[in-house]
C-alpha cells in the first residue's frame, strides 16, 4: 500500500534511469537494488558513485563501505566488464556495437538506525538516498525513477516522491509502488520508509502533511499529530505561507536514539521511545520536530552558495553553518513559543541552560564559529578526548549569537528590525528562488535590518573567540544573567570529567588544577587521600575540602597507580538564570515585550 497523494502520469522518457528496491528477506538487513539505465553510449567507459555524505550531516560517512555483491549485465543479460577505481566509483565498459540498455545489481548492507543511513529488519525498511543509491557523474539532472517492492503485503510505503504510474518501457515496475523524482538531488532528498506503521494526517493552509511512526514507545500520537500542526501553523504565519504542496513527517522511536535530518518535503526524526511521558523529555522532541521544520526554509531552499549545488564526493566548505543550525536552533524554541506550546520562563530557561552548557566548555576560546563550521567535515562528529577543550559548536553557540544577533538588532534598531526581520528579507532575496547567498551578502541584510554596522559584533563573537557578553545585551530588555551554585555547599573545582564509563576520566578541562599537575583523559579514578572513592562520589568527597587546599588524588595511568597533589580551585558556578531587573524603563518593558511576547514579573 503506497500511502501519498493522487498517482501522476510519468512519461515513457522519464525511464532513463530507474532503480528498483526490493527487501525479500528482511532479517538478513540487506537491501537489492537495482538500477537500469537507457542510452549508454557504446565503448564509452559507464561510470558509477555512491555518494560519500548526505546534505544536512555535514561528516564524510563512506556508504560505499556497505554495498556488495556488485553485478552488471546489457539488455540481453550478457555480463559486462567493470572494476572498481577508487573507494567509492565503479567504471563499467559497454559493448561496442550499439547504444544500449545497461542494468547494475547490487545489495547495501542496512543496520544502522539513525536518520542518514539505512535500516531493515522484520518490521521496516528504512533508507536514506544518499547511503542506497549509485549515480552516473554527468546525469545527475535526469528525472529518475524509483519502484520499491516490499516483502510483504501489509507493509506499507511512506516517501515524498510523487508516485507515479510507469507507461510502458520500464519492465518490473509495479503499480502504484512506483515513484519519480524530478532528478538525483530529490531521489537522495526523499527518505522512504517502508513497514508496519502508524499514519495521521492533517492540513495547514490546505496543504496535506502526513504524520508517520514507526516502532514502539509511549508517545501520545494524537497530542504530537496537533502540536506538530501548531508548529507548522506557527511556521506558515512567520514566512508567509507554506513552500511545498506536501510534508512528511517520519518518526522513529528507537531504543536510546536522538537526532533528526531536513530535507525540501520531508523530516525523519529519531526518538527515544520511552521518553514522552516527562514534561520536559517531551518538550525536547517538540524542539527537535520544530528544528527540523524550520530547516524546510533555512538551509533546503534558503542556503548558502557553498549548497547551492552539491557535490556528493566530497566535502563541501562553507563557514556559515553557526547560522544554517545555529539560527534553526535559535528558532527552534521561537516557534514552541510563538505556537504556545513553550512559557516564556520556560523558553528563558531553555536559553539559560544553553549558556551553561556553553560556559563549561573551555574550548569556546579556542575555536570561532567560522572555524567551526568550515571544519565540521573532520571535528564536530569526530570527538575525542581534547574536543572539550580545542573546539566549539555551531548548533549550540550557533544559537546563542544568533540570540544576541536578534537582541542587537532590535535594540540598535529601536526595534523597527529584529533577527525576524533579517530572516525574511534573506527568505524574499535568496530562499524563494533557491539563490545561494554569500557571507558578505547574509552580514548585509542583518546590518539593513538593524540599520547599523555590525561588523565588531562578527569580529567578536562569529569570528573571534571573545567571551559573549550576555548581560550588556540583555540591559536594555530589562533582563540579567544570574548564575549560583546547585549544592549549598558547592564543590572546590578539579577539572575532570566522566561519561558514565566507571570510574574512567572522559577529559580534563585545559588549564585545570588536575590537568596542571599531569593527569589526562583515560586515566582512572582510585582514590582521594588514600581513601576509595568513585566518579560519582567524587563531588560530594571534594566538598569536604577548602579552595586552595591540597589534596592527594591517586589514579590509575596506563596501569600504573600514581599520586597527584592538587591544589583545589574554587567552586564554578553550574546554574544560570534569566531574570527581570527592578524598576524598568518604558523602553525596556517594550523591548522585553516584543521579543519575548510577554512582560515578566519582578
Amino acid at each position: 500500500m503506497v500511502i501519498s497523494e493522487a498517482v501522476v502520469a510519468a512519461p515513457l522518457q522519464l525511464s532513463r534511469q530507474h532503480f528498483t528496491v526490493r527487501m525479500p528477506e528482511p532479517a538478513n538487513h540487506l537491501f537489492e537494488v537495482e538500477l537500469q539505465i537507457r542510452e549508454v553510449q557504446p565503448e564509452v567507459p559507464l561510470l558509477l558513485r555512491m555518494p560519500v555524505w548526505t546534505p544536512g550531516s555535514y561528516l564524510v560517512r563512506e556508504y560505499a563501505r556497505h554495498l556488495q555483491d556488485f553485478q552488471v549485465e546489457d539488455e540481453e543479460g550478457i555480463p559486462l566488464p567493470w572494476r572498481k577505481v577508487n573507494k567509492n566509483t565503479w567504471q563499467v565498459q559497454p559493448r561496442s556495437d550499439h547504444t544500449q540498455t545497461v542494468t547494475i545489481r547490487y545489495r547495501v548492507y542496512a543496520y544502522e538506525l539513525t536518520v542518514r543511513t539505512n535500516h531493515l529488519d522484520l518490521t521496516h525498511g528504512y533508507f536514506n538516498g544518499a547511503a542506497l543509491f549509485l549515480y552516473v557523474p554527468g546525469r545527475e539532472q535526469e528525472p529518475h525513477l524509483l519502484t520499491v517492492i516490499p516483502p510483504k503485503p501489509d507493509w506499507r510505503i511512506a516517501t515524498s516522491l510523487r508516485p507515479c504510474q510507469v507507461t510502458g518501457g520500464s519492465e518490473g515496475a509495479v503499480p502504484g509502488q512506483s515513484f519519480v523524482a524530478a532528478d538525483y538531488d530529490e531521489l537522495v532528498d526523499s527518505p522512504v520508509e517502508v513497514g508496519l506503521h502508524r499514519l495521521e494526517t492533517f492540513e495547514v493552509e490546505g496543504i496535506p502533511h502526513y504524520f508517520v511512526v514507526w516502532g514502539e514507545g509511549n508517545l501520545d500520537l494524537a497530542r504530537a499529530v496537533a502540536d506538530t500542526r501548531q508548529i507548522v501553523a506557527t511556521a506558515a504565519r512567520f514566512f508567509g505561507g507554506l513552500p511545498y504542496d506536501r510534508y512528511w513527517f517520519i518518526v522513529h522511536l528507537s531504543a536510546a536514539g536522538f537526532g533528526g535530518l531536513e530535507h525540501k518535503y520531508s523530516t525523519t526524526l529519531n526518538y527515544s521511545r520511552l521518553d514522552f511521558h516527562q514534561p520536559e523529555s517531551y518538550r525536547r522532541f517538540l524542539s527537535l520536530v520544530a528544528h527540523e521544520f524550520f530547516h524546510t526554509w533555512n538551509v533546503k531552499r534558503l542556503r548558502p552558495l557553498a549548497l547551492e549545488r552539491f557535490d556528493y564526493n566530497q566535502e563541501n566548505y562553507l563557514e556559515c553553518l553557526w547560522f544554517c543550525e545555529g539560527a534553526t536552533s535559535y528558532y527552534e524554541s521561537i516557534l514552541l513559543r510563538r505556537a504556545g506550546l513553550l512559557s516564556p520562563t520556560d523558553f528563558l530557561k531553555t536559553l539559560a541552560e544553553q549558556i551553561g552548557r556553553l560556559q563549561r566548555i573551555p574550548g569556546r576560546a579556542v575555536q570561532s564559529l567560522t572555524e567551526s563550521s568550515f571544519d565540521t567535515w573532520i571535528k564536530l562528529y569526530r570527538p575525542h578526548e581534547n574536543s572539550l577543550n580545542s573546539q566549539v559548536s555551531y548548533y549550540l553557540k550557533g544559537a546563542l549569537v544568533c540570540w544576541l544577533l536578534d537582541l542587537q538588532i532590535r535594540h540598535r534598531s529601536g526595534g523597527q528590525g529584529s533577527l525576524d526581520t533579517a530572516m525574511q528579507d534573506l527568505w524574499q532575496q535568496f530562499g524563494k528562488v533557491e539563490k545561494g547567498y554569500s557571507e558578505r551578502q547574509l552580514r548585509e541584510t542583518f546590518e539593513r535590518a538593524a540599520g547599523a554596522d555590525l561588523s565588531e559584533f562578527f569580529r567578536a563573537y562569529v569570528d573571534g573567540t571573545e567571551e559573549l557578553d550576555y548581560n550588556t545585551e540583555l540591559q536594555p530588555f530589562g533582563l540579567g544573567l544570574k548564575t549560583a551554585f546547585s549544592h549549598p555547599n558547592p564543590s572546590p573545582y578539579l577539572g575532570l570529567n566522566f561519561n558514565g564509563e566507571g570510574n574512567r576520566i572522559s577529559s580534563v578541562d585545559m588549564g585545570s588544577p588536575a590537568q596542571q599537575v599531569g593527569i589526562w583523559a583515560g586515566d582512572e579514578l582510585v582514590a582521594v587521600e588514600g581513601f576509595k572513592v568513585s566518579a560519582t562520589q567524587l563531588p560530594d568527597r571534594l566538598r569536604a575540602y577548602q579552595p586552595h587546599q591540597v589534596i592527594c588524588l591517586s589514579v590509575f595511568q596506563a596501569e600504573q597507580l600514581k599520586h597527584f597533589w592538587i591544589p583545589l580551585d574554587p567552586p564554578r558556578p553550574d546554574v544560570y538564570s534569566l531574570e527581570a531587573l527592578p524598576n524598568l524603563t518604558p523602553e525596556q518593558q517594550r523591548l522585553q515585550r516584543e521579543w519575548l511576547g510577554a512582560l515578566l514579573g519582578p
